[in-house]
């Protein structure tokens, strides 16, 4: 058997598209350097590949591409004003540069709405900083060889200019590597995973089915743009299923007591009290064992409305996951439609997915009271009635002392 680790590499088409885009920036803030040093105003190319790199994987909407494309240029470029080394203020650049870049990953996907797809921690914000910080420091120093080189062969200045960009670039981009190992799990995901060994039967199925569904979800949501009306809806598509799952959970201790064993043995346990009561002579013993059989007996009744409850409650699991399929049904059309009717549809689909499932709660919650009320109603009247009876039965012996005395020869008055 092979030891070899294996190191999973998620989300690679992301990873490939930021370093063949830091390639790109890197060669353009190259000639950028190559322009300002003609123009008698130099600017570092560290600076620029690195900054450069970091705007290339810009993501997320308009308004936090702005932010994040302002940060990308005013982050890396304040080390060059805290008077550091040259190692550490390039090394500091690419670490902002880094965690910049993990923080356009999440913005791409909206934090909110990302429906069971795996995400980056503070581990991870950490890890790129470093790795982006150290790699970049690294291209520095190769870049300047290269430039020594290609200088050394007459080679244009604006190709070289390029080269050493391209190193600073490719180097910033491989830190992001860091990023896309060991990611977060999606946290609804992550309870699914968690309470489905948890469960049997109809349960684990339904709950089984739900994870399903809601990868299902994610998949198709992560194929539209971010908007809005996605978030919306990506949020009621995790909502329905940590209700299902949450639902499926408080049920995975009681679903094994209830098997049809536990019903038979308890039968079977009040006929041999129930035996035994009628063979004993003792009275005593006779009202003991009769006393064993009736609790036995409402431990079979309890045991029953338990069996009620749970089909209530997987009834209400299921149209929980009727509406993960509805969702499901309705996103597989909206790729093809235009962005505002898509938003429309988003919208509508998310607020009626939200109307169904409070009235199924609802619901429940009034049959779940109804019978309820019903069940307390018939407790109270049979405690009355054991009440009674135990009363009465108190009061017969006292009637039956009493009776020879009064039925007895009195003694009379007058002779």
């Amino acid at each position: 058997m092979s030891n070899t680790a294996v190191i999973q590499l998620h989300q690679r088409e992301e990873f490939e598209r930021n370093v063949t885009r830091a390639l790109a920036a890197g060669a353009g803030a190259g000639l950028i350097a190559f322009l300002s040093s003609r123009l008698n105003f130099p600017v570092p190319l560290s600076f620029l590949a690195i900054a450069a790199t970091s705007l290339a994987c810009v993501r997320g909407v308009r308004n936090e591409k702005l932010m994040l494309a302002f940060l990308s240029v005013l982050l890396p470029a304040l080390p060059w004003f805290f008077g550091m080394s040259a190692a550490w203020t390039v090394a500091m650049a690419g670490a902002a540069a880094g965690a910049l870049i993990v923080k356009s990953r999440l913005a791409e996907r909206g934090e909110e709405g990302s429906v069971g797809a795996d995400r980056p921690a503070l581990f991870h914000y950490v890890a790129t900083a470093l790795a982006t910080g150290g790699l970049a420091l690294a291209g520095t120093e190769i870049a300047k060889i290269l430039t020594s080189r290609l200088q050394d062969m007459s080679t244009p200045l604006p190709l070289t200019f390029a080269a050493a960009g391209t190193v600073v670039g490719l180097f910033a981009g491989l830190g992001t590597l860091a990023s896309h190992v060991a990611l977060k799990s999606d946290p609804i995901e992550a309870r699914c995973e968690e309470v489905i060994p948890l469960l049997s039967g109809e349960f684990q199925t339904q709950t089984s089915r739900a994870l399903t569904l809601y990868r299902q979800c994610g998949q198709s949501l992560a194929a539209l743009p971010r908007e809005a009306a996605r978030e919306e809806l990506a949020r009621t598509v995790g909502k329905l299923t940590r209700d299902a799952v949450d639902l499926a959970a408080e049920w995975s201790g009681v679903e094994a007591q209830l098997h049809e064993d536990a019903h038979t043995d308890l039968q079977k346990e009040v006929l041999d009290l129930t035996r035994s009561a009628q063979a004993a002579k003792d009275p005593v013993a006779r009202k003991q064992l009769e006393m064993a059989a009736a609790s036995l007996r409402e431990e079979i009744e309890r045991l029953d409305e338990m069996k009620l409850k749970r089909e209530r409650i997987v009834a209400k699991l299921k149209s929980q996951v009727a509406l993960l399929e509805r969702a499901r049904v309705a996103l597989i059309g909206m790729r093809s439609s235009h962005t505002s009717i898509r938003a429309a549809e988003m919208s509508a689909v998310s607020r009626k997915l939200n109307s169904l499932a409070l009235a199924q709660a609802d619901e429940a919650k009034l049959a779940h009271a109804v019978a309820t009320s019903a069940e307390l109603a018939a407790h109270e009247s049979a405690e009355q009635e054991v009440i009674s009876r135990e009363a009465f039965q108190a009061v017969v012996p006292v009637t039956n002392s009493e009776t020879p005395a009064e039925t007895g020869p009195k003694t009379p008055v007058h002779e």
